[in-house]
């Protein structure tokens, strides 16, 4: 069972990208314990124990990858007997003022959203063997994002992205505010022969576009220096610290499809569905 429990703690651990819609299909229950066996198992408190145990296991598991406070982790079953052989009803996670591998969130929670799931042990690896759609949600506040954007994974986005070159000018910082309940975005760039840094500072609407997180409508909010409009645009969404948090899992393809996005007492909160495919 433990090995089964180990594998589910890949589920917060793959690498995400956007979907065009979020269709997904629940396949009908198979390979299952009998029907008797399932009744026996809950009665005799086998299934509840067994349950218990999974969500310990799983918890240790996450914990190994996700740090934060109130790390709560669920599991239904339908028998002691399934879940050792890799298949459950359920499972959600949920946590507040996390840290994901470098991406701080105020809150994360996912909740698998058909009532069969099966996953199995191979080798060291892991085989989903149907579709697992879960529900995302996940809250962030200005503080989060500027934390994230001092993670390495997020400096080696801004490293890509001066080796493009814009005439010598280079990105050398990046900060977040939320005021208003209004996204502002201030990048700091060094320019040839020029020994102090220069900023500029922009809001953008926040909106999502083919299941991404994308800035809308960008606007300078400051007359440092005059660039080109084009050029902030394509930048600030290069950059963009919001869509680089929706990242966040690792290992295992995952497609991610953001549904809503908005700001409200100057915390962004966003919502969709990831869908880890079946090998």
């Amino acid at each position: 069972m433990k090995k089964i429990i180990l594998l589910l703690g890949f589920l917060l651990i793959a690498n995400c990208s956007a979907f065009a819609n979020c269709e997904y299909t629940c396949v009908e229950p198979y390979d299952m314990n009998n029907k008797f066996m399932s009744v026996m198992s809950s009665i005799t408190g086998a299934n509840f124990l067994t349950e218990k145990v999974a969500q310990s296991l799983l918890k240790k598991e996450f914990a190994k990858v996700i740090k934060g406070d109130d790390l709560k982790v669920s599991i239904d079953s339908y028998s002691s007997k399934d879940l050792k052989n890799g298949i459950f009803k359920s499972a959600s996670v949920k946590g507040t003022k996390l840290n994901v591998e470098g991406v701080y969130l105020s809150s994360l929670e996912m909740n698998t959203l058909c009532n069969f799931n099966y996953v199995k042990q191979k080798g060291n690896g892991v085989v989903f063997v149907e579709d697992l759609p879960m529900s995302v949600a996940l809250t962030m506040s200005a503080d989060d994002i500027n934390k994230t954007m001092q993670s390495d994974k997020y400096k080696k986005v801004i490293e890509d992205l001066n080796r493009l070159g814009f005439g010598g000018v280079k990105i050398s910082s990046t900060k977040a505010e939320i005021k208003s309940n209004k996204f502002y975005y201030t990048i700091g760039v060094s320019l040839p022969f020029v020994k102090s840094e220069k900023t500029f500072s922009v809001t953008a609407d926040l909106k999502v576009k083919n299941g991404k997180i994308d800035f809308d409508n960008t606007r300078l909010t400051s007359k440092t220096f005059n660039i080109d409009l084009s050029k902030i645009d394509y930048i600030v969404n290069y950059l963009n610290p919001l869509d680089f948090s929706m990242k966040i899992l690792d290992n295992k393809k995952a497609n991610v499809y953001i549904k809503n996005i908005n700001i409200s007492k100057n915390i962004i909160s966003a919502d969709g569905i990831a869908v880890i495919p079946k090998d």
